[in-house]
């Protein structure tokens, strides 16, 4: 029950660096080896490569919010449900999320979503990230 807790607030965490737009707080919320998972399915690897995505993301979407409706926490992974406000239409969605924390770390960080999805994760990485 502790570490159910202790999951959640770590999501919150995330969710709430993501809101204020704060890259070296969702770096700390990361594992070194974490991955980011797109709705496409594309991924990201490695702490500085998502924070560095992150951090053109928020260029490119300056009034980015989650609004989570949901957290439920099941084993390892923080299950969240709701909306994302976005000037792009493929990104401002209802979304699930699923944010699989190991160790205190958020190891893995995915986005779900109906429809066409935006295929933000090879968009936004680093040009080096790119294959």
């Amino acid at each position: 029950m502790f570490q159910r807790g202790k999951r959640k607030r770590l999501a919150r965490n995330l969710i709430a660096a993501f809101n204020a737009h704060d890259c070296a707080g969702v770096q700390a919320c990361l594992a070194a080896d974490c991955v980011f998972i797109d709705s496409s399915g594309a991924r990201i690897d490695g702490r500085e490569t998502c924070a560095e995505t992150t951090r053109r993301f928020f260029e490119a979407e300056p009034g980015f919010h989650l609004a989570i409706t949901s957290y439920t926490v099941v084993g390892e992974e923080v299950l969240m449900s709701g909306t994302t406000t976005a000037r792009d239409p493929l990104v401002a969605k209802d979304r699930l999320w699923r944010a699989k924390i190991v160790q205190g770390e958020v190891a893995e960080f995915q986005s779900y979503c109906d429809g066409e999805p935006r295929l933000l994760a090879r968009a936004l990485a680093p040009e080096a990230y790119h294959y």
